[in-house]
């Protein structure tokens, strides 16, 4: 672990330190403490690294220090997990279009850019080459649909085959359903502005409505694999090969069976891109905040306490449980009375 910046107060740089050395079972003031400390070795530019420097100095006394981590944990690390909504079940409708050649399949999406899950997911699987780009495990779908596949591979007893899906970075759910003055609306604009503060102000127009669906933004994966991603228990770390990163996780055994590498290919940059190295930054650099601060755990722990409870408890015990419940309510976009 790098040393802090030297201009951090030193009181600011024993008090992050100290939340960030200290044991495992915390309370959420020492999480905000810890998330301010990780981000500052795991923020993805140095922008960033400036910026939550400045709000480290900045802060005058330990009560606006630990605002400053609620709010990197609400409009940060939450987001990643909060939009992450359940994945679209696959069609197996008798209308499903099949084709000869993979070229036929090629052409049928030429005229139409990702504008929904299904398109993206079709394009992603083009660019991806009907494979996970995590496991090479091939597309059953696409195998059973296209007799191009079907005879290369349909009698390959060696070729590993399972239903894929279409995995988002940022969640599709980000910018969708945004009515102006509504909850959701400054959720997702507080949000927006932590990503310009770590230096992609272009973020909120990239990824804005159908645009989410952008290539760049989504990648062909197992269903195991997909879910481990959307919880922060798994990422990429770019390396010095163009389009190569390590693969990473918050515990060892939820990389058996994977590869150390991923590199991303493409049969035409153009028309196909690969996923940004800037958006899986910003997941990668969060995913590792979430797992060394605590923050995942507590998140984890709000969501198995919602699962297990029917009922508030009348004592107020379950008021920071509510509170998660109604952000997560807010940034779906559900209205929220009193």
């Amino acid at each position: 672990m790098t040393a802090l910046p030297s201009q951090i107060p030193e009181k600011r740089r024993d008090n992050v330190h100290a939340a960030v050395t200290n044991g495992d079972n915390v309370g959420n003031d020492l999480v905000y403490i810890r998330i301010l400390g990780y981000l500052i070795h795991f923020v993805p530019t140095d922008l960033g690294l400036r910026v939550v420097v400045t709000e480290i100095v900045s802060a005058g006394t330990d009560c606006a220090l630990l605002d400053v981590g609620k709010m990197y944990y609400d409009h940060y690390l939450r987001t990643f997990r909060a939009n992450k909504g359940r994945t679209p079940t696959p069609s197996n409708h008798a209308s499903r279009p099949s084709f000869d050649t993979v070229a036929h399949m090629i052409n049928d999406t030429l005229d139409d850019a990702p504008q929904s899950h299904s398109t993206a997911k079709k394009h992603a699987l083009i660019r991806d080459r009907y494979r996970c780009v995590v496991t090479g495990t091939y597309d059953i779908r696409s195998i059973l649909d296209i007799r191009e596949l079907k005879e290369t591979f349909g009698k390959d007893r060696s070729v590993k085959t399972d239903g894929t899906q279409c995995a988002h970075i940022f969640s599709e759910s980000t910018n969708s359903d945004i009515e102006p003055g509504s909850e959701k609306r400054d959720y997702a604009a507080t949000m927006w502005a932590v990503m310009s503060r770590f230096g992609c102000p272009g973020l909120p127009d990239e990824l804005n409505g159908s645009k989410v669906h952008r290539l760049e933004n989504v990648m062909t994966v197992v269903p195991k694999f997909h879910l481990v991603f959307d919880l922060l228990k798994a990422w990429l770390v770019a390396t010095n090969v163009e389009n190569k990163y390590k693969l990473e996780a918050a515990e060892p055994f939820i990389l058996n069976e994977y590869p150390e590498y991923v590199t991303f290919t493409t049969p035409d940059p153009v028309k196909y891109p690969v996923p940004s190295p800037a958006y899986l930054a910003i997941h990668a650099a969060c995913a590792q905040v979430a797992h060394l601060s605590g923050a995942g755990a507590c998140i984890d722990k709000f969501h198995r306490d919602m699962d297990d409870s029917t009922t508030l408890d009348p004592d107020g015990a379950s008021a920071e449980m509510l509170e998660h419940a109604i952000f997560e309510l807010q940034a779906a976009g559900h209205p929220v009375t009193a």
